[in-house]
C-alpha cells in the first residue's frame, strides 16, 4: 500500500515538475468539472465526453490556454489555484443559474448583476444567501493564504519557452475555432442557447458570449445595397409579398394601442401529463377562440424579459446579436433606436411604459428614453401595492395605471404595460386551499407549478377586468396580450404539446371589432402586425415586416437594416440618426409638496401623489421618511428657517427618479 502511494506521489510530482503537461491535464480536469456542474450528473458529463470527444478536447485546450498564463509568474501554485477556482466558480454560477431558469450563464449576465441583486430575495432564502456569502469569503481567505504561503519560484523563468508555449496553445485554439466553424463542428450563432451549451460545451459558448457582441457587419453591406433595399421598402405601392389576409380597418381616428406583456405567461394545459381541477385561464381561452391569436416565438425562456420587450418595441431580431446579449445593457446605452414610440409619434401618439416593478430593474429608467417613450410609470409611482407570496406586485395595479395613462392625454396613446406577478421563483411548499389544484408532477415540482398556476389564474382575472374596462372606453382601443417567455421550469420540448420551449401565445383584441386573422409570429414581427391591423405603417422596420416577410431573403435584409441602423453608416436615414433621446417623465401624476408644519417634535409634509417610495430631502440630504397616505408624510428631522425640502421618488437601490420643486421652510 505504501509503495503504491509513494509511486502515485512520485507521478504527481513528475507532472508538477513538467508545468507544460500540467496545464494540459488541469485544462481537462477543469473542463470536466465545469461540465459536470452544468449537466448536474456524472452520466451526462461522461456522455458528453465520450459522445463529443473532439469538442471536449477543444474546450479543454481552451481552458489550458487560460491557465497557462500562470507560467509567467513566480507564484505558480497560487496562480494555478486561482485560475482553477475562477473556472470552478463560473461553473458553480452556471449551475445555480440553471436552477432558476432554463438558459445557462452567459457573459451578458454580468451586465445585469445589479438587477440580479435586486431580485435575489425572491429566488434565494436568507440561509442560502448567507451560504453564498460565506462561500465567497472562504474563497477569498483561501486565495490570501495561498498567496502568502505557497512557495515562490527562485529560479529564473524561461520566458522565451513560456511565451512560445502559451503562443502555441493560442494558435491551436484559434485555428481550431476557425476550422470548427468552417466545418460546422462549432456554431457561431446559437438558435437555442441552452442546446448550444450542451452541444458545444460551456467554455466555447461562454467565451463566444464574451467576445461576440453586437451585430457583425454583413459581407454584402454597402451604401448601394442599403439604398436599393430602402427604395423598395419606401415604395408607396404595397409589395407583392404583403402579409396574406390583409383586411385592415382604416379609420379616421386611429385607435389607442396597448401592449400587455404578461410575465412568464403561457397556457399550462400545454404541459403533457398535468391535470387541473379547473381551467386556470378561462378568459384567455375564450379570447383565443374568438380573436386574432397565434403562437409567438420569443428569444428567451425562463428569464430575459427585456429581450422579448426589445424585439417587440423595435421590430429587431435578437438572432443577429451576440449569444445571450441584452441590447438594453449594450448598444442602447450608447444610441437611440427606431421603435414603436418614435414611429407613432409621427401620428401624434403619446407613448407610455407601465411596469409594476422598480424603474431601475434592467435600468429601464435610462434605456426607455433611448427608445423614445414620453412617460414611464413604475412601481415607485403606484398606490395600494399588494404582493404575491414570492414578493412580486399584483398585476391588478396595471388596470388603474392604464386608465390613468389613457386619460392623461387628449389624443391617441400607445401603452406598453409590463406585468410582474407571474415572476419566479416559485415556492416548493404546498399551498393552503389553492383555487386551482394541480396533479401529475413530483411533489416539490407539483407544489411550485401549482403556485404558478394559481398566479396565472389571478392574471387571467386581470385580463377579464381590463377588457371589460376597455369595452366601455369612449375611444377605439386595440389590446395585445402575450407572454414574454415560459416560466423557469425544466420543461423539455417533448413535455410540451406544441413542442417548443421558445413559444408563448398572443391575442389581439379590440373594442370595435377587428376581424380575426390568426397567424403564428416572431416576437419582432408582432408590432408591425398590430399596426397593420390599425391601418398604420410608420417606421422602416414596420414597413419591411409588413411587406417583405414572405421573401426568401427576408432575414438577410432584416440583418442588413439592423446593422446599418445601430452599427453602420445609417444609410437608411441618409447618414444621420434622426432620433434624439426623449425627455421622459416619470409617473402619470407628479408628487408635489405645498405645506410643511410642526407637530411637536415631528414635521408633517402635505402634498399629493405620495407613495411608500416617497422620501424627503433637506437641503439635498435624504432623511428618514414615514409614509402616512398619498398626501401626508412625516419626518423627525428638525428644520430651521431657510431649509429647502424636496420630495424624491426613490427606488430600492436609492436612485432618485424624480423630485418636487423645493419648498423653503420658515417657522
Amino acid at each position: 500500500m505504501k509503495t503504491h502511494l509513494r509511486s502515485l506521489l512520485h507521478k504527481i510530482k513528475g507532472i508538477g515538475e513538467n508545468p507544460y503537461l500540467f496545464c494540459i491535464i488541469l485544462g481537462f480536469l477543469l473542463n470536466f468539472g465545469v461540465e459536470l456542474l452544468g449537466r448536474k450528473d456524472l452520466v451526462s458529463a461522461f456522455s458528453y465526453l465520450t459522445g463529443r470527444p473532439v469538442i471536449f478536447i477543444y474546450n479543454s485546450m481552451a481552458i489550458a490556454f487560460t491557465v497557462s498564463v500562470a507560467l509567467l509568474t513566480r507564484r505558480r501554485i497560487f496562480a494555478f489555484s486561482a485560475m482553477a477556482m475562477l473556472w470552478l466558480s463560473v461553473g458553480v454560477v452556471n449551475s445555480l443559474v440553471l436552477v432558476f431558469r432554463t438558459t445557462p450563464f452567459t457573459a451578458a449576465d454580468l451586465t445585469v448583476v445589479k438587477s440580479a441583486f435586486a431580485v435575489m430575495n425572491s429566488y434565494l432564502t436568507t440561509s442560502q444567501i448567507c451560504g453564498i456569502i460565506i462561500g465567497i469569503v472562504v474563497l477569498i481567505v483561501l486565495a490570501v493564504i495561498l498567496f502568502r504561503k505557497a512557495p515562490k519560484r527562485k529560479e529564473r523563468i524561461p520566458y522565451r519557452n513560456v511565451v512560445g508555449y502559451i503562443g502555441g496553445l493560442f494558435l491551436i485554439v484559434y485555428f481550431s475555432t476557425l476550422a470548427g466553424m468552417d466545418s460546422g463542428i462549432l456554431a457561431s450563432r446559437f438558435g437555442n442557447i441552452a442546446d448550444a451549451y450542451l452541444q458545444y460545451g460551456f467554455p466555447y459558448c461562454f467565451g463566444n458570449s464574451l467576445l461576440n457582441t453586437g451585430i457583425e457587419k454583413p459581407t454584402e453591406y454597402s451604401e448601394e445595397i442599403v439604398d436599393e433595399l430602402i427604395a423598395e421598402v419606401e415604395k408607396p405601392v404595397i409589395h407583392m409579398s404583403y402579409l396574406q389576409g390583409n383586411t385592415e380597418t382604416v379609420k379616421e381616428a386611429k385607435p389607442n394601442i396597448i401592449f400587455l406583456q404578461l410575465e412568464s405567461f403561457f397556457d399550462p394545459a400545454h404541459v403533457e401529463g398535468v391535470e387541473f381541477s379547473e381551467n386556470p385561464l378561462p378568459n384567455f381561452t375564450t379570447l383565443r377562440e374568438t380573436e386574432t391569436s397565434g403562437y409567438l416565438n420569443v428569444p428567451s425562456v425562463g428569464a430575459g424579459t427585456v429581450n422579448t420587450e426589445f424585439e417587440i418595441i423595435t421590430g429587431m431580431s435578437l438572432d443577429f446579436f451576440g449569444p445571450g446579449e441584452y441590447p438594453y445593457k449594450t448598444v442602447l446605452k450608447e444610441t437611440t433606436c427606431e421603435s414603436i414610440a418614435y414611429n407613432l409619434r409621427e401620428e401624434g401618439y403619446k407613448s407610455h411604459v407601465i411596469h409594476n416593478n422598480t424603474a431601475t430593474f434592467y435600468e429601464r429608467n435610462e434605456v426607455l428614453p433611448q427608445l423614445g417613450f414620453d412617460r414611464f410609470v413604475s412601481l415607485e409611482y403606484m398606490y395600494n401595492e399588494e404582493t404575491t407570496y414570492a414578493g412580486w406586485a399584483m398585476d391588478e395595479l396595471l388596470i388603474t395605471e392604464i386608465r390613468k395613462a389613457l386619460a392623461s392625454t387628449e389624443g391617441q396613446d400607445v401603452i406598453y404595460a409590463i406585468s410582474v406577478q407571474g415572476h419566479g421563483s416559485y415556492p416548493t411548499e404546498a399551498m393552503e386551499n389553492p383555487m386551482i389544484k394541480v396533479t401529475g408532477l413530483e411533489e416539490q415540482e407539483n407544489n411550485s407549478f401549482e403556485y404558478y398556476v394559481n398566479q396565472l389564474c389571478e392574471m387571467d382575472k386581470v385580463i377579464l377586468a381590463l377588457t371589460r374596462t376597455l369595452e366601455e372606453y369612449k375611444e377605439d382601443v386595440i389590446l395585445v396580450l402575450y407572454g414574454d417567455h415560459l416560466p423557469g421550469f425544466d420543461f423539455t420540448e417533448e413535455e410540451l404539446k406544441n413542442g417548443n420551449i421558445y413559444q408563448t401565445e398572443y391575442i389581439i383584441w379590440s373594442n370595435y371589432g377587428l376581424k380575426e386573422q390568426d397567424k403564428d409570429l416572431e416576437a419582432y414581427q408582432l408590432s408591425a402586425y398590430v399596426l397593420k391591423q390599425a391601418g398604420l405603417h410608420n417606421g422602416i422596420l414596420t414597413k419591411y415586416h409588413q411587406n417583405f416577410s414572405n421573401e426568401e431573403d427576408y432575414l438577410e435584409g432584416l440583418e442588413l437594416l439592423q446593422y446599418d441602423m445601430l452599427y453602420g453608416d445609417r444609410e437608411v436615414y441618409d447618414g444621420e440618426n434622426p432620433y434624439e433621446p426623449s425627455q421622459m417623465i416619470m409617473g402619470t401624476n407628479q408628487p408635489l409638496l405645498y405645506e410643511v408644519s410642526r407637530i411637536e417634535d415631528t414635521f408633517r409634509l402635505r402634498g399629493g401623489h405620495f407613495t411608500k417610495y416617497s422620501c424627503a430631502a433637506i437641503n439635498g440630504r435624504y432623511v428618514e421618511t414615514e409614509y402616512v397616505n398619498s398626501y401626508t408624510l412625516l419626518i423627525q428631522e428638525q428644520l430651521k428657517d431657510g431649509d429647502i425640502i424636496t420630495i424624491h421618488q426613490v427606488s430600492e437601490n436609492e436612485v432618485s427618479l424624480s423630485e418636487t420643486e423645493g419648498y423653503t421652510y420658515y417657522e
